[in-house]
């Protein structure tokens, strides 16, 4: 197995929870899947001369982490009609579609994904395929198929449950199926026929024994929560994650400082998932016709309440919601460019959120999250610096993942 040499003059190490530039040649060592040395240049100059390692000159451009997008929907076609595709794909169409998306997201710099719930388990298949080195792509972190009540929101991934008893079971199926997390449809969502955010899918008993069940088995939960009363629920039931956390009520926005103040001081995470669905005009980025008029008012809404939580100190891990209406899979670069402008969020937190702090939020600091010694080589360069735009991240001129380099 050959050495790798990175050369680069502009590095986002992204270590110690400090993101920055570190200016001046450095090089990085790989051997195998892992950072084996991360040193001014200076100190590879035998490396150098022997001339037996790969050199990967990348001076000129900026040298960061690995991405990692901690909300998609693999499985969905990101058409303007994805549920079309969703109740209509068979299993193997399902599959072909979830190995498109995923390498999108790699040839864009994204080396690890967060599936938030797929179209029946075949995204574990792809994900153990990829894991083996079978396939490049990145790494991903599956629910597999949500949990939601008969005719609940995205019910047509295929796992639906009532009582506690049944939920109870579903989790223990999951488990049994080889997830990484539980995935729960707290309230409605926005995308389902008959579906509505206002509505709360599951009692708090329910989502309580969910959890119980979940933690005992070494799995977090994540919860999709759109009202206010659905947020305040998963608190109460020991989530771990939020995803999208609208502050939804009766009459509008309903943000409660009392529940941020909440998810804070007990580092509950929060996944915005706001991608480009929030920058398109209402017909466009509505995912159903009768719910245009619904969808300005909210696109806005979810801004303010983002940005009140940010800066009430609930860690924040971004996310695209990929594969909704309208929404692709190599746009990562839009979600953080609007963390900035829209939601307030200071550029090297914006950056943190999809590198060591989402790696954190999902239990791989370890692993990711960071260019140092003796984590896995996912290693991305840009032609510019993404501390001056996150549009930026557009400029994608090199990716490696696990120590191999991908083809653009």
């Amino acid at each position: 197995m050959k050495e790798k040499l990175i050369i680069t003059d502009h590095l986002i190490s992204c270590a110690g929870e400090c993101v920055r530039v570190e200016e001046g040649e450095k090089g990085i060592l790989i051997f195998g899947e892992t950072i084996v040395r991360v040193e001014e240049l200076g100190s590879f100059s035998s490396i150098l001369q022997e001339g037996e390692r790969e050199i990967l000159d990348m001076r000129g451009n900026y040298v960061l982490p690995g991405l990692i997008d901690g909300h998609l929907h693999l499985s969905f076609s990101s058409s303007s009609q994805p549920l079309t595709e969703l109740y209509g794909d068979d299993e193997e169409t399902c599959l072909l579609r979830m190995v498109r998306a995923a390498l999108m997201e790699l040839k864009s710099g994204v080396t690890t994904v967060r599936d938030c719930g797929a179209k029946g388990m075949g995204i574990l298949k792809l994900r153990d395929f990829i894991g083996k080195g079978e396939m490049q792509g990145p790494d991903i972190i599956s629910a597999g198929m949500p949990l939601t009540i008969t005719g609940g929101h995205c019910n047509f991934c295929g796992l639906e449950c009532d009582t506690v008893s049944e939920a109870v079971k579903a989790v223990r199926w999951l488990c049994k199926q080889g997830v990484d997390y539980i995935k729960v449809m707290v309230s409605g969502g926005n995308m389902t026929p008959g579906s509505d955010s206002l509505i709360d899918q599951y009692s708090e008993e329910t989502l309580k024994a969910i959890v119980e069940e979940a933690h005992a088995r070494g799995k977090k939960v994540s919860g999709h929560v759109h009202s206010t009363r659905s947020i305040e629920r998963a608190i109460r039931a020991g989530f771990d994650v939020l995803d999208h956390c609208s502050f939804k009520g009766e009459g509008g926005e309903d943000y409660r400082q009392d529940l941020a103040d909440e998810m804070a001081g007990r580092r509950i995470a929060v996944n915005p998932a706001v991608g480009k669905a929030y920058i398109l005009s209402p017909e466009e980025a509505a995912p159903l016709p009768d719910k245009v008029a619904m969808w300005g008012e909210f696109q806005q809404s979810r801004f303010g309440t983002a940005r009140r939580m940010y800066q009430s100190g609930v860690p924040i891990m971004a996310g695209t919601d990929a594969g909704c209406k309208n929404t692709r899979f190599d746009e990562f670069y839009l979600t953080l460019d609007l963390m900035c402008e829209k939601m307030g969020m200071k550029k090297e937190d914006v950056l943190a959120s999809a590198t060591w702090q989402a790696a954190r939020i999902l239990g791989l600091d370890l692993k990711i999250g960071s260019v140092e010694p003796g984590k896995q080589a996912d290693i991305v360069a840009v032609k510019e610096n993404p501390l001056d735009s996150m549009r930026n991240l557009r400029q994608v001129v090199f990716v490696m993942k696990r120590g191999e380099r991908v083809c653009l």
